[in-house]
């Protein structure tokens, strides 16, 4: 019974230790694709309509909540590693709303309802350096900080006739970003991982990562 036991125990210490993480190193490849919340356009501006008119109706939200990116990290030492993070992110609104229009058949003003939309997307391009100062079988902690282009296209619509769209983009392209954050793999290759940040999107970030 006891050499059961002895094997029993060999074989989970053996199916343990296959299945637990090397620490990343110099020459790993890590990519993390990830969503990022909240969405601040939507979260903070757009969220709900606080106005008072009451011809406004059907108000929804352009976008939704979150983000979405993906970052590319490669080790050029232990514990220091560049890369590229790109993130995607739509912001804005639309809503039906009644106004009074004249019509030259009946010669009579009626309400007709129109559409009207705004949309703002935001593009960012990052190119990123992290400093690995936790690393385990399990861990691996970083603080990064990234900079590069962000654009930014926003588009305003509405089918109110003589209504003329109008489009613009950000004022300054340039976006930054300062976070801290941790990958915890559960096996060789795969794991999830998490980020909090600030600026050049989410103040969340989390998603799976995987390293090479």
């Amino acid at each position: 019974m006891k050499k059961v036991l002895f094997l029993m125990g060999a074989m989970l210490t053996i199916s343990t230790a296959s299945i637990a993480q090397t620490p990343v190193g110099q020459g790993n490849i890590i990519i993390d694709p990830y969503i990022g919340l909240p969405n601040w356009g939507n979260s903070l501006i757009y969220n709900q309509y606080d106005g008072d008119d009451l011809s406004v109706a059907n108000y929804d939200l352009n976008g939704g909540l979150l983000s979405y990116g993906g970052r590319v990290e490669y080790l050029v030492a232990d514990n220091f590693g560049i890369g590229v993070d790109v993130n995607y992110e739509v912001s804005g609104f639309n809503y039906d709303y009644l106004r009074s229009t004249f019509n030259e058949t009946t010669m009579a003003f009626e309400d007709v309802t129109y559409n009207y939309d705004y949309k703002a997307k935001k593009l960012r391009a990052m190119l990123r350096l992290n400093y690995h100062f936790v690393q385990n079988d399990r861990v691996d902690a970083y603080a990064g900080f990234a900079g590069g282009y962000k654009n930014v296209n926003r588009v305003i619509t509405s089918n109110e006739p003589d209504f003329e769209e109008t489009s613009g983009e950000g004022l300054i392209p340039v976006a930054i970003r300062l976070a801290v954050g941790a990958r915890i793999y559960f096996t060789d290759n795969i794991g999830a991982h998490v980020e909090l940040g600030a600026f050049g999107g989410g103040l969340l970030q989390v998603g799976i990562s995987a390293k090479f």
